[in-house]
């Protein structure tokens, strides 16, 4: 689709059939995406940054999302 090759976080469970998903530019925190996990490739790499901010409660921003997907991109892919 539109989006194969595309790196983004989840930011969002909808069901264990459904997650939303953002990059930070494209698709935004505010605003994310509803993807069919079907469709996903999924690799295990936690976003620390962001992570650690939302188990304390704490708003991901656009800039976190980004950066955290820069980071893991560079580092791991």
């Amino acid at each position: 689709g539109r989006d194969s090759g595309r790196f983004y976080l989840i930011v969002g469970m909808e069901n264990q059939a459904g997650v939303w998903v953002a990059d930070g530019e494209g698709r935004k925190v505010e605003k994310p995406k509803k993807k069919n996990v079907k469709h996903l490739k999924f690799y295990d790499i936690m976003a620390p940054a962001v992570v650690e901010k939302s188990s304390r409660g704490r708003r991901i921003t656009n800039e976190d999302v980004r950066n955290e997907l820069k980071s893991i991109v560079c580092q791991n892919l």
